[in-house]
């Protein structure tokens, strides 16, 4: 497990960058500022195995070996700052992770999978504060405009990341933490989360927000770097309007109700 890297992802908003830097706070466990490249590696992986794999075994190729060609480009990219740290582990943390947990757990069987969940309305409300702009087309990413797309970027995510769990070997190794439980029950929370990694309870992990670090222009920089606070849970009671609620229930509104954060869909 030692050289299997630990995957975070979860929708963005969701305290993807709070759970990282509680992560490297660890004494075993270097994370550092999201890679964004992962998901297209492992997308790239997809394709190898899939549409571009006939002439891959033209060259004695086979899907192992091309899992492995994989595995050694992701840990070439993270294993200067392992070694950098002087930690025996690295976890990579970039949201949409999550979209490709599926891939990530064929490149690396034994890496644990955490998927970072928050209830959707907060998320929402938190991604339509973003100016985050489509590299690629040089303009504002749709879920930042939008209530409605922004509920169904969160339910894709959610939905996305709990594929992984119906494979019993990669299910054993996949995780979903809260981000309300973080923030409230923030010991018994963590303790379970290192439990699952194998690693050692360490108190260090409490105090995250005091060791300065590279925060890379991570929307949430500002929000890691102070203690934990919960004044971000239900703030989509406030910034919420009528039209936006109306979009959330429904696009997400059943999957709210079956994660537990509504009882129903009057509210």
């Amino acid at each position: 497990m030692g050289d299997s890297p630990i995957f975070v992802g979860g929708a963005g908003r969701s305290g993807t960058t709070l759970l990282r830097v509680i992560l490297d706070s660890h004494p075993n466990i270097a994370c550092g500022p999201e890679l964004k490249v992962t998901p297209m590696i492992a997308e790239m992986w997809h394709g190898f195995q899939t549409a571009h794999l006939p002439p891959l075994k033209e060259y004695l190729l086979t899907p192992d070996d091309i899992n492995g060609i994989f595995g050694r480009l992701i840990l070439s990219l993270l294993e200067k700052y392992r070694d950098n740290s002087g930690k025996a582990r690295v976890a990579e943390k970039s949201p949409n992770n999550v979209f490709f947990f599926q891939h990530l757990s064929h490149i690396f069987p034994e890496s644990p999978l955490v998927h970072v969940i928050r209830d959707g309305r907060d998320v929402v409300c938190s991604l339509l504060t973003m100016n985050w702009i489509d590299p690629k087309t040089g303009q504002p990413i749709e879920y930042t405009r939008d209530p409605r797309k922004a509920a169904q970027y969160w339910a894709s995510a959610i939905a996305a990341g709990r594929t992984v769990a119906e494979r019993a070997s990669a299910a054993q190794r996949y995780m979903e933490l809260r981000y309300e439980d973080i923030v409230t029950r923030t010991e018994p929370t963590l303790r379970r989360l290192f439990a699952h990694l194998g690693e050692p309870w360490d108190p260090a992990v409490l105090d995250f927000h005091t060791t300065e670090r590279n925060l890379a222009g991570e929307s949430s920089a500002e929000q890691v770097s102070r203690p934990l606070y919960t004044a971000s849970i239900g703030r989509w009671k406030e910034n919420l309007d009528l039209a936006g609620k109306q979009a959330v229930k429904e696009v997400a509104g059943d999957l709210l109700i079956q994660l537990g954060y509504a009882a129903d869909n009057d509210w």
